[in-house]
């Protein structure tokens, strides 16, 4: 047992009111802040800026009640209460809260023993594809793009088997250097060579011909990386695959466009419980684009440029972004010389003369069109009305030499038109349920009544300041009646009856497995680099860690400090921030470390 004697009044260290900010029992992050970190969070936007917003709307850091670090902690914790506890448990309540809303969404999650499976062999392929299919109510796909994967051209052939199948001819064609590259003649005419075998032939008679010339000329009979391409040349040269739609694809871009799509929402170490969330936000900005390009296609019309009635027919139709593709073939009829070379009755055979620009170049292509008088019927050698859905220059420039001013209703296209509606921008977003809350519902009529009357009083210092006394009159009759809330969390628990996707099995996360593609690295760099590269000291700054959103904070210590323990080790290691309102320490496995 103790006993107190004495006790000592005067502070034995230097006092310093402008740190006192700095103590655990003098921060709070407000509710009004909280709001705006949970919607900043829900938009994707970083924490880093949304503390620096906060610190420019308080005019420095002193006049802030809260670290960025509260921040931090607050918005983890706010994650975990809106997106639960893992990654798949979160994925698997996204999928039912959906299914509740929406009768028509669809939703299966398949596991194994480790739980979400995230394999990419010949049988989780074969599963996924099933799946697809069986949402889309046994309506296959009429074509697939993908790389030089067996096990999925396995799976493609196993539950798609009469779906047209392409590989990917720039992954075919970036391995040329590697696996020609050491010829003598690599360049001094085997690379231009094949790629005009590849590109510049119209018929499979001409691509056979010149393949074999290749052949010759460059002594490749016994090479095994081409045998193997000609084996599979049905699924990748342009010549065997002009017949069939492909919105203008040759490669997979398109897919891996949806990097692009998700630019701003998502990065490389976002999990799936972030995804979840960050997904939604990504599909409504999807949607609103989606409506402001209808919004311009209709009352906004592009110009016309020549006098041919077919510009005039595509502008009235179609939406402004395809019209454009269209005008500029209607634009270049004029390089274009259709010269009748058959005619049998109604059908007439045409060459037509057009200049093809390249790389600075100009190359001359002669090609041919089948024109129908009787059933205005219209073939062009190029196939681009097969591939992409819209008439070439050369099919209109022997339109215009027949004299034909109108067009069968079979060339224009309903996915191009502006008057049909794209049923899924109908599809709301799940993303609806912040709302769901009373106390979020109320504050954000509040809020936009209060911005209103704010605008309105600013006009004039009587206004203002006879606002300011009323709202501090009502703020000390609303704190005297304040009801008992809870302040742990401004995030809306979803509800939904999760009945439709429950299952017996615990839904783990995925296993962490290496994909095809390049693992992310840096680029490996030349010699010349390597070499012009400046050499720079490594850091030999002590107490200072890289925190997780950028910024520089001072450690005090690696031992013991007013706030807690830090995490001592590599370069790589973070301080641990304990400061949650629960006085808890978080979950280091939500970090990305």
């Amino acid at each position: 047992m103790l006993k107190v004697l004495s006790v000592h009044n005067e502070h034995n260290h230097g006092l310093s009111p402008q740190k006192s900010r700095f103590f655990r029992c003098n921060r709070e992050v407000s509710e009004s802040v909280k709001r705006v970190l949970d919607t900043n969070d829900q938009a994707g936007i970083r924490m880093n800026k949304s503390f620096a917003s906060l610190v420019q709307g308080a005019g420095k850091y002193e006049n802030l009640s809260f670290l960025e670090k509260d921040c931090c902690n607050y918005i983890d914790k706010a994650r975990r209460i809106r997106v639960g506890k893992s990654g798949a448990g979160a994925l698997h309540e996204y999928f039912a809260r959906m299914q509740y809303k929406h009768d028509a969404f669809f939703a299966l999650m398949d596991l194994d023993d480790d739980g979400l499976i995230s394999g990419e062999d010949t049988e989780t392929f074969i599963w996924l594809f099933e799946t697809w299919l069986n949402c889309m109510d046994g309506n296959a796909p009429k074509a697939i793009i993908t790389d030089q994967d067996r096990a999925m051209k396995n799976a493609i052939a196993t539950v798609f088997p009469n779906c047209r199948y392409r590989l990917c001819l720039w992954h075919i064609l970036k391995k040329v250097p590697e696996k020609l590259g050491s010829h003598n003649a690599y360049k001094t005419g085997l690379k231009s060579q094949l790629l005009k075998c590849v590109y510049d032939s119209q018929t499979i008679e001409e691509f056979e011909k010149c393949w074999d010339m290749l052949l010759t000329t460059y002594n490749l009979q016994e090479n095994a990386w081409l045998q193997s391409l000609y084996t599979e040349r049905t699924y990748w040269a342009p010549v065997f695959l002009k017949d069939f739609f492909w919105a203008r694809m040759s490669t997979t871009q398109r897919s891996e466009s949806m990097n692009a799509f998700f630019d701003g929402y998502v990065h490389a170490k976002t999990n799936l419980k972030e995804f979840v969330d960050q997904f939604d936000n990504a599909l409504r900005k999807k949607i609103e684009n989606e409506n402001g390009a209808d919004f311009q296609s209709f009352n906004f019309k592009i110009p016309i440029v020549t006098v041919s009635p077919f510009e005039k027919i595509f502008q009235e139709l179609y939406t402004n972004s395809k019209f454009r593709e269209v005008q500029q073939e209607v634009m270049e009829i004029v390089g274009c010389l259709p010269v009748l070379q058959q005619k049998n009755g109604v059908i007439a055979i045409y060459h037509v003369e057009d200049e093809i620009h390249v790389d600075g170049f100009i190359k001359e292509v002669t090609y041919s069109v089948y024109f129908d008088e009787a059933e205005y019927e219209v073939k062009c050698s190029c196939r681009l009305f097969e591939m992409r859905g819209i008439l070439c220059r050369h099919i209109f420039a022997t339109l215009t030499v027949n004299r034909v001013r109108t067009l069968p209703k079979k060339y224009i296209l309903d996915r191009s038109r502006k008057d049909i509606k794209r049923k899924y921008t109908l599809i709301s977003s799940s993303f609806d349920v912040v709302d769901a809350r009373l106390d979020v519902s109320r504050y954000s009529r509040i809020m936009k009544i209060c911005g209103d009357v704010a605008s309105n009083a600013a006009l004039s210092d009587e206004h203002a300041q006879d606002m300011i006394d009323k709202l501090h009159a009502m703020n000390e009759v609303y704190l005297t009646n304040k009801s008992p809330i809870q302040t742990c969390s401004n995030v809306a628990i979803p509800t939904a009856d999760t009945t439709a996707c429950t299952s017996s099995k615990k839904v783990l996360s995925p296993l962490i497995v290496r994909g095809k593609c390049r693992p992310p690295s840096l680029r490996k760099a030349s010699i010349m680099e390597k070499v012009c590269k400046p050499k720079t000291r490594k850091a030999t700054q002590k107490g200072k860690h890289r925190q997780m959103h950028g910024r520089d904070i001072e450690v005090v210590d690696t031992r013991r400090n007013l706030f807690g323990e830090t995490l001592v080790g590599t370069q790589e290691s973070v301080p641990i921030q304990p400061d949650n309102e629960d006085g808890a320490q978080p979950d280091l496995r939500d970090f990305d470390l």
